[in-house]
């Protein structure tokens, strides 16, 4: 599935918009005095300002990249942002997943991968370069939960999303590998921080879903 727009609340619009337009070179597509919205490939990545004073939101999401250019755009991130490590180890290979991910924060905290699946081939000629033809869209949404079992039998029930490995029980993709739902347990981990997974408000449409779903007592939405 492909995430047509993924909705985030921020308690701050202007260092993120300066951020994901001027320092990482993402497509600007619209703003307005509450929020921006960028192109990330197929999906347009929007933050709204949040009206809770105290909040700080915070997510994870990853965003596929052409395969073949992992390198390169670990390289180009690493003029631009402070990669996130675990030790010494600023690149992770996922060898159930075929996968080679970093990981980086913008200025508000969120904890954003890039992500080359190798089980999907690259969508253009190779060259020696990244840029942002080589962004495929918004392909992991982290949603933190307190019954992990009950939110992906509801979204496999009535959204008739597959499960994509995991457990069930502390971390389950739901989805396929161009758009997953990574439901996890409050208070779990995000790799490679020591952040804890928390509960804020997340709002995706999903291109080509008729169905719509909201989530039980969550601030989760499919629209």
């Amino acid at each position: 599935m492909i995430f047509e727009e993924v909705i985030l609340n921020t308690h701050e619009l202007k260092d993120l918009k300066t951020f994901y337009v001027h320092t990482l070179g993402f497509g600007f597509v619209k703003e307005d005095t509450n929020s921006f919205t960028v192109a990330v490939g197929e999906t347009n990545l929007t933050f709204v300002l949040t009206e809770q004073e105290k909040e700080n939101p915070f997510y994870h999401f990853a965003v596929n990249i052409n395969e073949d250019k992992f390198k390169l755009a670990k390289a180009y991130l690493s003029e631009r942002v402070t990669l996130l490590k675990d030790g010494s180890q600023d690149e992770f290979e996922f060898e159930s997943w075929n996968a080679h991910a970093v990981y980086f924060c913008d200025p508000v905290g969120n904890i954003v991968e890039f992500i080359a699946r190798h089980n999907m081939k690259s969508n253009r000629i190779s060259s020696n370069e990244f840029t942002m033809a080589d962004i495929l869209c918004v392909s992991e949404v982290g949603l933190p939960v307190p019954d992990v079992e009950s939110a992906v039998s509801a979204l496999e029930t009535d959204m008739n999303l597959p499960l994509w490995k995991g457990d069930r029980t502390i971390f389950q993709p739901v989805g396929d590998e161009h758009g997953l739902f990574i439901v996890v347990v409050i208070d779990r981990i995000w790799l490679p921080t020591s952040q804890k997974a928390t509960i804020f408000p997340i709002t995706v449409k999903i291109k080509d879903k008729d169905k719509k779903y909201e989530f039980a007592n969550l601030p989760y939405q499919i629209i």
